[in-house]
């Protein structure tokens, strides 16, 4: 009992075990508390506190990954289902000694554990096993969020490779020595064990560190970096240890800048083989090469210069430099793996991935999977801190923004938006000192919870320039030193109690009331009596190219830790880094900010992702969501909100492009743009192109179906059919049979869009509220208020059953994927049914009209569209069964038909388009698809 605090961490692991047999509610949280109690003494626990912790822990969920695969060339070698080889066993050692270092020493929840291993084991069946032969290269893409996790998937990943027999890992972190070194320092801890920086001051041996402590059978990894702010790689030092891959030696892992000298070091490194005959190591091991935040310097911006008789580039063109020393890295080896890891994907699916190098080959496209990370449910993002404007285009609702967000409307005269290298800053505006003293008591009141990382830290990025940083970073002393002196001297705080109660207390009401339930409570007080622990440790860091300051949160954790280990008490105070962090470009990529609370943000940009990275705020808050505040300008509040809306949709469509099991090549992706912002670099970008999307002359379909919505579409037509009475008597054509409706009302196909219900990962060509949106806005100009309505059924003998009182033979459509919960299927309308609506006249028109202008008007079905009339719409249902060609599994049939259906728009002069960026392949697939 000789460090109380301990307590609670004590028994959140014990409820790890309890909890994975016994379902965590309420009630079995109060029961095993009370357990505790007795075992430990009410003195020592806040029931509350505990119960918080607990029920946080419990309630996480996480949703499933998506994947675009390519499996050509690929042999199945591991099974993710089982975590085993399909034809050998895999000793697990550094992921068995990883799993317990996160469990047992970081004190994560099993359940994110799991979440971890799943993940991690479904990326690693699709690179290859490093004991196949012959020649070959895999190259991929996982898409997480900012600050969501990357890295401990991509460590979980490179202990399962080490496992399985990988033995050079290439790790990419970053331009910055700050970023380089933070995850040197990570990997250090969970994977090798040591840090090689350490043990070259230390006499007597290596100090273990990380897994090592936990395991003293830890196998080796060598490493020839070190965490050391100058820890890179460096030949001479790589040459003097002599170490080199070897299928008999333990594994070796490198983690370097993405700079060219670096990358040229490690290449000549390569291509000096081994030390025993100069033999060349790169045929015949595998490189795995894992490019952190890939789309940040590794992107080909160079215009690439094509041969016009081949199309391909010709060899004399030079990529950008670190980009080509990437390629000619990978194709140095016979083996090797590609993996980029990014939350901002937006310039790597503008890569070209036709655009091949004679000499350095591919570009660094992930031609073989794309994987779409999913967003734990205490994960903190853009949606959840910016909310989400209703878009009726999107079928979007408002989400409204947590409470966590304050304007800053005094900097303008004091820190400009735009200013020169020269500025000079002599005071702070009061927004920032008021966001320091929030800091304060932000650190105040995670003492009283004690929840989450120990870690205290705020977030000043105002500028780029380091030398106006200086003058912050001065500025910021100064105020620190003031309010630390009025604190520690007992004198009145009235404007900190102002700030807790009028801004503190309040937001964290409405958090509670949003389900954030560790969002407590605590008097003033309480806070005043931490103000005073809390404000004398805390430090300021100027963490930029000029200054030698670094974050140092692993170093305090092992000091801690060892503190701990000799029965010393540890105040929480103490356990964590306390700072406040000022910078610019090095603290806006990929750099974590451990116990973000409060950020004061000021540097704009004009591109999505430079944004979205500048964002630290972003991550997990257990324990504290509530007491995080973001300081920023409405200008950038509402830019953040359409970037969360683009990258939204953007996700989707990757979810929908897995649904349809499409590859990484047929990438066909849209973004949605913005008025004052780019989605990327104009360089990155210059393969895509920009576009005005709207239904006007379109026609949408559904292909993708959820088993579990089947029957309310089956009565969603029913109604439909009730609605509209009896069908149009025309002659009855047996080889085209139809029931047809005309002159029905738009609020008739309005409400069946509404009743009907699609898989939510299908919504790329079809979302039905959305085109219900879409019709009512038309209905307006007086366009769409009348639909022809025709229901098909297939022509020959067949199985046909009723739909009300009519008889239908269902069509037949091959699906290219079934799987336990939906049905996809390739296209739905028949062509010809598309002129199902068009008298004789305007079949004529249509058909010469086609005839005439073939250059641009690329099927009959476009000319149908544009001779409909504006007030008309068709709507195409069909009824269909079939099997998928590949598995032989059948659909539809025995009550469970599937009810589809198409629309086709007629061509309007009145339609509000939304203006998208495209890549290459989008527009192929567009062409391709009208």
């Amino acid at each position: 009992m000789n460090n109380a605090g301990n307590i609670y961490d004590t028994i959140l692991n014990m409820s790890y075990s309890y909890f994975s047999e016994t379902k965590a509610t309420p009630d079995s949280i109060r029961e095993f508390i009370e357990m505790m109690k007795r075992a430990y003494g009410n003195d020592y626990i806040d029931e509350d506190l505990l119960f918080n912790k607990i029920e946080a822990s419990h309630s996480i969920v996480i949703g499933k990954e998506t994947f675009l695969d390519d499996n050509t060339d690929h042999e199945n070698w591991f099974n993710p289902a089982t975590n085993t080889g399909i034809k050998r066993e895999i000793p697990w050692h550094f992921w068995d000694h990883y799993k317990g270092y996160l469990t047992s020493i970081k004190g994560w929840p099993p359940n994110i554990v799991d979440s971890i291993d799943s993940m991690s084991s479904e990326i690693l069946s699709r690179i290859e096993d490093p004991q196949k032969s012959g020649t070959w290269d895999r190259r991929g893409m996982v898409m997480g969020s900012v600050q969501s996790g990357k890295t401990a998937n991509y460590t979980a990943l490179i202990t399962k490779a080490a496992d399985a027999g990988y033995k050079l890992f290439i790790v990419m972190a970053g331009v910055h020595n700050s970023l380089r070194s933070q995850t040197q320092s990570r990997i250090n801890e969970e994977f090798l064990g040591y840090d090689l920086d350490k043990v070259e001051k230390l006499t007597g041996g290596e100090k273990p560190i990380g897994v090592r402590q936990r395991y003293n059978n830890h196998k080796t990894v060598y490493t020839l970096t070190s965490s050391n702010e100058k820890g890179d790689f460096k030949t001479t030092i790589a040459n003097q240890i002599g170490i080199f891959p070897s299928n008999d030696a333990p594994p070796i892992v490198l983690v370097v800048k993405k700079h060219t000298t670096i990358l040229e070091n490690v290449l000549r490194w390569c291509k000096t083989g081994d030390n025993h005959g100069g033999n060349n190591f790169t045929s015949e091991i595998p490189v795995f090469i894992i490019d952190d935040e890939c789309d940040y310097a590794s992107v080909n911006t160079k215009k690439p210069k094509i041969n016009p008789d081949t199309g391909r580039p010709v060899e004399e063109w030079d990529p950008t430099k670190t980009n080509r020393l990437i390629r000619e890295l990978l194709s140095l080896f016979d083996k090797s793996i590609y993996l980029g890891y990014t939350a901002t994907p937006y310039a790597n699916i503008f890569i070209h991935k036709d655009h091949t190098h004679e000499k350095y080959g591919e570009d660094i496209f992930p031609k073989s999977f794309i994987m779409n990370l999913p967003k734990p449910s205490n994960y903190l993002g853009a949606e959840d801190v910016f909310g989400l404007k209703a878009d009726s285009k999107r079928n979007i609702e408002e989400i409204e923004a947590l409470p966590l967000t304050r304007p800053v409307e005094d900097h303008s005269h004091i820190i400009p938006d735009k200013h020169k290298i020269t500025q000079v800053i002599e005071t702070l505006p009061e927004s920032m000192k008021k966001a320091i003293k929030s800091f304060l008591l932000s650190c105040a009141a995670r003492s009283i919870r004690k929840q989450g990382p120990p870690h205290n830290s705020m977030l000043i990025h105002v500028t780029r320039y380091t030398g106006v940083q200086t003058n912050v970073y001065q500025l910021v002393e100064k105020e620190l030193r003031n309010l630390a002196a009025r604190i520690m001297s007992g004198e009145e705080l009235s404007d900190f109690r102002d700030i807790w109660e009028k801004d503190y207390l309040p937001t964290t009401r409405k958090m509670k009331e949003l389900g954030f339930n560790e969002a407590v409570e605590h008097s003033w007080e309480e806070i005043e009596d931490k103000l005073y622990q809390t404000t004398r440790v805390i430090k300021i860091k100027l963490i930029n190219g000029s200054a030698k300051d670094s974050l140092e949160y692993r170093d305090t954790e092992l000091e801690v830790r060892n503190k701990i280990q000799n029965e010393e008490v540890v105040p929480w105070e103490e356990k964590g880094l306390n700072i406040i962090a000022i910078g610019g470009d090095k603290l806006s990529r990929g750099l974590t900010l451990e116990g973000l609370t409060v950020s004061y943000y000021l540097r704009t940009s004009e591109m999505y992702d430079t944004l979205m990275q500048m964002g630290r705020w972003f991550g997990y808050r257990d324990g504290f969501s509530d007491l995080c505040r973001i300081y920023t300008t409405n200008n950038l509040l509402s830019w953040y909100r359409h970037i969360a809306s683009a990258t939204r949709e953007l996700r989707e469509e990757i979810d929908y492009m897995s649904y349809l099991n499409e590859t990484p090549t047929n990438f066909g992706l849209k973004v949605r743009s913005h008025s004052s912002l780019m989605v990327t670099s104009a360089a990155k970008s210059r393969n895509a192109k920009k576009i005005k999307l709207s239904y006007s002359g379109k026609i949408s379909e559904t292909i993708v179906f959820d088993k579990k919505h089947l029957k309310n579409n089956m009565q969603a037509l029913h109604e439909l059919i009730k609605e509209m009475g009896r069908p149009f008597e025309n002659e009855f054509d047996e080889k085209r049979p139809r029931y047809q409706w005309k002159k029905v009302p738009s609020a008739i196909v309005i409400d069946f869009l509404h009743r009907y219900k699609i898989n939510e990962g299908a919504m790329r060509f079809v979302k039905p509220a959305v085109l219900a949106n879409y019709i009512k806005e038309q209905n307006k100009n007086e366009e769409l208020i009348e639909w022809d309505v025709v229901l098909v059924s297939k022509y020959g003998e067949g199985t046909s059953f009723k739909v009300l009182d009519y008889e239908i033979n269902p069509g037949i459509r091959a699906a290219t994927n079934i799987s336990e919960n939906s049905i996809t299927i390739g296209r739905l309308v028949n062509p010809p049914d598309e002129h199902s609506d068009l008298s004789e006249d305007e079949m004529k028109i249509a058909e010469q009209l086609f005839e005439s202008n073939k250059d641009k008007i690329k099927t009959l079905q476009i000319a149908v569209r544009h001779v409909r009339p504006e007030r008309r719409g068709l709507l195409i249902i069909y009824i269909i069964k079939g099997e998928c060609t590949e598995t032989r599994q059948n659909y539809g049939g025995n009550g469970e038909e599937v009810v589809s259906f198409g629309i086709s728009f007629p061509t309007s002069q009145n339609a509000s388009p939304v203006e998208y960026v495209v890549n290459s392949v989008w527009m192929d697939e567009e062409n391709n698809f009208e």
